[in-house]
C-alpha cells in the first residue's frame, strides 16, 4: 500500500464536496479522515484535529494545483 500524506486540513464537510468530485474524476486516490465524527458533531473538531485530506506523495503536488484553483488554498498545509 502507498504511503498517504496530509495535504489540507478542513473544518467541516461542504468544504470538501467539491474537491472529492475533481479527485474522483482525475482519478487520484486519495483518504478524508475525520468526516463522519465531524459532520455529526461538529465539537470533536477541536478533539480530532478537524477533517483530513490525504493523498498519495506522487499526486501531492498536483492536489495543490487543484486546491488553488478552486480556491481552497487556505486550507492547504506546507
Amino acid at each position: 500500500m502507498n504511503d498517504f500524506v496530509v495535504v489540507a486540513i478542513f473544518n467541516n464537510q461542504r468544504e470538501t464536496m467539491n474537491l472529492r468530485s475533481v479527485l474522483e474524476r482525475k482519478k487520484i486516490p486519495y483518504i478524508i479522515q475525520d468526516e463522519t465524527v465531524v459532520s455529526v458533531d461538529p465539537l470533536q473538531s477541536i478533539g480530532f484535529g478537524n477533517i483530513l485530506l490525504k493523498v498519495e506523495e506522487k499526486d501531492v503536488k498536483e492536489v495543490k494545483k487543484i486546491l488553488k484553483e478552486l480556491k481552497k488554498e487556505k486550507f492547504l498545509i506546507d
